[in-house]
This record gives structure tokens, C-alpha cells and sequence, in this order.
């Protein structure tokens, strides 16, 4: 049994350290202290990571290959040091657990972050091809360092877990050009030890040993779609399970301590090993110990995480003809193949599009329920899913930026269905039904799908501009029309419809976070009419303004469109967050100050107004109240040129 704690026991090396120690005389400066006679004192800094501001892509897939942690003394620490592939659009409303590797203890003030858009996978919304990448002038490899509010910095505590949230701001990061289908980088990131939102949280890692005693059991973190051999793991965490934990074990669902002992026999039997993927969704639990806990409420082990030998595609039906489905905005994860040793090429490769076969044989679950007769046939246009087989191309042969065709047969896999979004503007509601002007479903606009054969009949397809959605207890009839409604479920079996979608949840757009996007071409020194306690006015007559807009889900209103520009107000709505308040300025070139107070925020915003300093972007997210034109912020991001 390999138990990776990646951590020392009082008094003696941590594994580390020791390791950065080895590296040669170049750090020695960074790394002072590294002597055999040195004792360490570890804790463990629980990385998590989310993209903020993810609407105008549909994806964005870059490497995050390094965060390093400098203590208030100059020691430097890393609690990530080798490069992983992310797609940001999949982590804004899911965060990743990334790794949880301990380092000496000690108040850490900074935060340096790597990225690397050597390989950057970038689609923006509306685009069948991926958008030109231009890299600052400096490279593709961008490290800026985040200054952490020095009312919370980053403690690191012995034998104790800390949270360390990073968010890569992804309209912050760039700017777009629609026409040219180019994006240029500007990268943008934060860091903070109090994080603000409250998102699912997804921790992935190789099985190290169950506990049915205590209803838990033990991975080694390896984050996102790693499969590398060489990249190792990072860190342990032990994954609690309760009465209400969903289980997805090989393809058959099962409920709490039924999932565990299922887990238990397959360890057992040896069928469940050290080499073996499990993935868990829900919320980081107790930290108050060196090897974080982690409180799930989904769990998917076997060839329902990752199939050995198999290939497996995410992405949303757009189309199906008899047992042949079309995927949007399709990803490929590469087979983890033992044998052979692991794939060279990136575990996730983009598809604009790809092709799944289906059939009698082919597993089919419901992701968090335990729902009778599913089949092939319960898989309709619209529907985010993920498919395991056997793929029509070669992992190593392909890259990144390939336009090689992907068909993958699933006809003897598995098909797992995951909950799908949609967004729609309401022309009629009842108790139970609510009619929608289709607006997204999933990550695409209605003019991707084809909804043929999705009815009873071809005059019960599927229609955009009439969705019906079963409501369930939640009753419309009283919603004015015209309303933006954001709905949670799934799409009804193929050849079902009406309703064409099941809900889950149904709830107002104005409940949902507004994010105000302004861009200034080159920059500003003069952003605001007015900043201070009563807010922040956007000069909308400055004429370098590029970008000017408010977007709730799919819908964005320009703001020289309203009667007045907005006041951003630092802060939340009546005092109510759901999570703490974050605002942040700088550039990667000069750094990222980070603060936890609106006033700490305001003081520092109104000496970097000074004359000399241009702002780039400003990113606003938060509660918008149109009856009085105000934005209550939880997040403000001034971005520097």
C-alpha cells in the first residue's frame, strides 16, 4: 500500500523538501535553510481551482504548471510543481481539488502562479474552429504572483490543512476578437486562504484503502484527466461517505454503505487497485488534521471513472440519427493503458465535434440518482454526457489541434448522463409546465442542435422557440413573460417529447451571479466618473471603451444601452454573501494585489488611479438589480494593461 502523504512527521524531512533541496545551487537563495541538520514542521495547503468569468468561451484548455508559496521570511514552497492540463469552462461552476502536498509550516504572503499556452485549446462561442492564441510578448509561459490580503494570508499550521483557492479570470485574461476568431492573452489569476464560492467541489485520485468502519476511504490526488505515469500523485485524502452518498461502481448505482462494501469486496478481490481511479464530487470537509477529509456525495469508481484500455468522450448531443449520436464541443480522454505505461500525448484532446454509436448493450446511468429503466433510448439532443469505448483514432498519433474525425463505438460501453443547464426566456408557465424561448442548453446555442426525431412525432420535436419543460412543484403561471429562467435536469428520452426537458430545479435569472465586462483598447488612466464607499461609476463616454456589457447567463445588455451607467457597489445585497467578498488589481507583469475588505480594496484602487497607471479591464460579479441600476459585487477584478 502507497500512501501518499508527500509530508514529514515531526522532526524529520519532508519528502518535499527534501526533493526541492536536491535541485541544485541556483535556488539556494529561494530555498534557505536546506541543511541535513534542518528540521521541518509540515501542514498541508489544499489547492483548489476554478475559472471565473468563462462566457464567451465554450473552451479553454491551457496548462497550469506550477504554484509556489512564498513564506514571510523569502522561503519558497511549492504545492504544485508539475504541469496540468485544464479546461477553465468546465471549472466555473465545478472546482478541482488539484493536490494537497504538504510544505513547512509558516505564514505565506505571496502566491506565484505558472501557465502554459504553449498548447492552449481555445474555442470561442459561435466558432466551429479554435480561435488563434497570441501569447504576450514575453512567451507562452506566464508566471504572475498574487500578493494574498494581508489580513488573511495563507497559515500553514502543524499537522493541520489549510485552503488555498486559485481562480484564473478568464475575461480578466483576455481579449477577444470575434472577426478574426483570435484571442489575445493578457493572463489574469487570484489566490486567496478564504475562499468565496460555494461550488461542488471534484477530488479525483487513485484508490489507496477503504474503511467501511468509519464509512470512508483514501486516494492519492490526480487532478483533472492526468494520466501520466511520470507526473506521480499529490497528496492523500481521506473521502467520507454518509447514508446519502451516490454511488457509480462499474456501471450500477448504488447508496451509501452499499457502495462502500462494494468498494471494500473489489479491494479485496484485488479488482479494485493502487492503479485504479476514483473521482468524488462534494465539499471539502474537516482540516484540522495533516490529511484533509473530504465529504462526498457522489463517487464513481471502475470503468465508470476511468476504464482501462477504454476511451472515453464528454460532450452534449447535438444530433441522433437511429443509434449514431453527434457530440458538440466533444473531449477525448486518452485510454489509461498499464501495460504499455501511460499516454505521451495530452490526456484531453478537444473535438469541435464527434460521433458516439449506441446501442441494446450499451450501460446507460443517470449521474447522482438510481433510476430504473434506462437504456440507449434515454439519450436525446441536448443531453451532456459522458460515453466510454473504443475509439476509431490513436491517442499518441493525434494532437491537440487535430481535425482527425472521432467515432467512438459504445455499443458494449457505458453512457453516463450529467445533469445538463439550460437558459430560456419564459412565454408561458402553468403549475408543472413552463414553455421557454430556448436560449443555451449545456455550453451551445439552439442554432447547434438538430432536434429531429427527439418527439413522438416529427410535429412533437423539439422546437426552440416553444421548449416545453416539466417544472415539477415549481408553478410559473405567476412569472411575468419575457423572464430569463435557468433550469437544471435532464433532456426527456429520445422520442419522448413533450415535455422536451425534466427539471430538476427551476429558478429566476435574477437570482443567478451577473458578470459586468469592461474592456478599455490600450487602456485608461481615467476608468471612473466616481469610486469610493458609494461605488464605482464606469466614464462610459471615454472613448477607448472597446467592451461595455452586463451578462446574466446567455444574456448580455450593453451598458451605454441603459438609462445611467451602473453603480457598482463593493459588497453584497443587504449583507448577505454567499461566501466572502474578493476584489483584486494588477497585471502579471508587476503583480496581483489581493483583498478580503472593500475598503482595503478602494484605498488601494484610489492610489493606483494616480495618472501613470492604466486599467485594462474591469470585471464585476454579482447580484444586479435592474430597478436600480446597481451591481452588489462579490468579486471586482481590476485588470492593469
Amino acid at each position: 500500500m502507497s500512501f501518499d502523504r508527500a509530508r514529514a512527521r515531526t522532526g524529520v524531512w519532508g519528502v518535499l523538501r527534501a526533493a526541492i533541496c536536491v535541485v541544485g545551487a541556483g535556488l539556494a537563495v529561494a530555498l534557505a535553510g536546506c541543511s541535513a541538520n534542518t528540521k521541518v514542521y509540515n501542514g498541508t495547503p489544499v489547492l483548489t481551482l476554478s475559472g471565473v468569468a468563462t462566457g464567451d468561451f465554450s473552451s479553454y484548455v491551457v496548462g497550469i504548471s506550477q504554484v509556489a508559496l512564498t513564506r514571510k521570511d523569502g522561503y519558497v514552497a511549492y504545492a504544485l510543481s508539475t504541469e496540468e492540463e485544464v479546461d477553465l469552462t468546465k471549472r466555473t461552476n465545478l472546482t478541482e481539488l488539484l493536490a494537497a502536498l504538504g510544505v513547512p509550516e509558516g505564514t505565506y504572503t505571496k502566491v506565484s502562479i505558472t501557465l502554459d499556452y504553449s498548447a492552449a485549446t481555445v474555442y470561442l462561442k459561435g466558432q466551429s474552429t479554435a480561435a488563434k492564441v497570441v501569447a504576450p510578448s514575453s512567451g507562452s509561459v506566464q508566471s504572475l504572483t498574487v500578493t494574498l490580503d494581508p489580513s488573511h494570508p495563507l497559515v500553514i499550521g502543524l499537522n493541520q490543512s489549510t485552503p488555498l483557492a486559485i481562480d484564473v479570470d478568464l475575461a480578466a485574461s483576455n481579449s477577444i476578437d470575434q472577426s478574426t476568431n483570435t484571442v489575445t492573452v493578457k493572463p489574469f489569476a487570484t489566490a486567496t486562504a478564504q475562499p468565496a464560492d460555494a461550488n461542488p467541489v471534484r477530488a479525483r485520485g487513485l484508490f489507496v484503502y477503504v474503511n467501511t468502519g468509519k464509512s470512508n476511504f483514501t486516494v492519492n490526488l490526480k487532478p483533472l484527466d492526468d494520466t501520466y505515469y511520470y507526473s506521480g500523485t499529490f497528496g492523500a485524502l481521506t473521502v467520507n461517505t454518509s447514508p446519502s452518498t451516490y454511488f457509480d461502481i462499474d456501471g450500477t448505482p448504488y447508496m451509501g454503505s452499499a457502495g462502500l462494501a462494494q468498494i471494500a469486496q473489489q479491494s479485496n478481490s484485488g479488482q479494485l487497485s493502487s492503479d485504479s481511479t476514483i473521482v468524488s464530487y462534494g465539499t471539502v470537509g474537516d482540516l484540522s488534521t495533516i490529511t484533509p477529509t473530504f465529504n462526498a456525495t457522489q463517487v464513481y469508481v471502475g470503468t465508470s471513472a476511468v476504464s482501462p484500455g477504454a476511451d472515453e468522450v464528454r460532450g452534449t448531443v447535438s444530433a441522433r440519427s437511429g443509434n449514431s449520436l453527434t457530440l458538440r464541443g466533444a473531449t477525448y480522454i486518452c485510454p489509461q493503458d498499464i501495460s504499455n505505461g501511460y499516454p505521451s500525448e495530452p490526456p484531453a484532446i478537444d473535438f469541435e465535434s464527434a460521433t458516439v454509436d449506441v446501442g441494446p448493450s450499451t450501460k446507460v446511468t443517470e449521474d447522482g440518482a438510481i433510476a430504473s429503466g434506462l437504456s440507449a433510448q434515454s439519450i436525446s439532443v441536448g443531453q451532456q454526457i459522458y460515453a466510454t469505448g473504443q475509439g476509431s483514432v490513436s491517442c499518441p498519433l493525434i494532437s491537440t489541434n487535430s481535425t482527425a474525425s472521432l467515432t467512438l463505438n459504445a455499443t458494449s460501453g457505458e453512457v453516463r448522463l450529467k445533469p445538463t443547464t439550460l437558459w430560456g426566456t419564459l412565454a408561458s408557465g402553468t403549475s408543472g409546465s413552463a414553455t421557454l424561448d430556448l436560449l443555451q442548453l449545456g455550453e451551445h446555442t439552439p442554432t447547434d442542435f438538430n432536434f429531429t426525431g427527439t418527439g413522438v412525432s416529427r410535429a412533437n420535436d423539439a422546437n426552440p422557440a416553444s421548449y416545453v419543460v416539466d417544472t415539477g412543484t415549481t408553478d410559473e403561471s405567476a412569472t411575468a413573460s419575457g423572464t430569463l429562467l435557468e433550469a437544471d435536469g435532464l433532456v426527456t428520452p429520445f422520442g419522448s417529447a413533450p415535455p422536451d426537458f425534466t427539471a430538476s430545479a427551476v429558478t429566476p435569472g435574477t437570482s443567478q451571479p451577473s458578470t459586468l465586462i469592461v474592456e478599455w483598447n490600450g487602456g485608461t488612466s481615467s476608468p471612473f466618473t466616481a469610486y469610493g464607499s458609494s461605488g464605482l461609476v464606469v466614464n462610459l463616454g471615454n472613448s477607448s471603451i472597446d467592451t461595455d456589457l452586463i451578462r446574466t447567463g446567455p444574456q448580455s445588455t450593453q451598458l451605454s444601452s441603459l438609462a445611467s451607467s451602473p453603480t457598482i457597489l463593493p459588497g453584497c445585497q443587504s449583507g448577505t454573501c454567499t461566501g466572502n467578498v474578493e476584489y483584486s488589481i494588477g497585471n502579471a507583469k508587476n503583480g496581483i494585489a489581493e483583498f478580503g475588505s472593500a475598503s482595503s480594496f478602494l484605498s488601494d484602487l484610489s492610489s493606483t488611479l494616480n495618472g501613470s497607471n492604466a486599467v485594462f479591464k474591469l470585471i464585476a460579479i454579482g447580484s444586479y438589480d435592474s430597478s436600480n441600476n446597481t451591481l452588489y459585487a462579490q468579486r471586482i477584478d481590476v485588470a492593469l494593461e
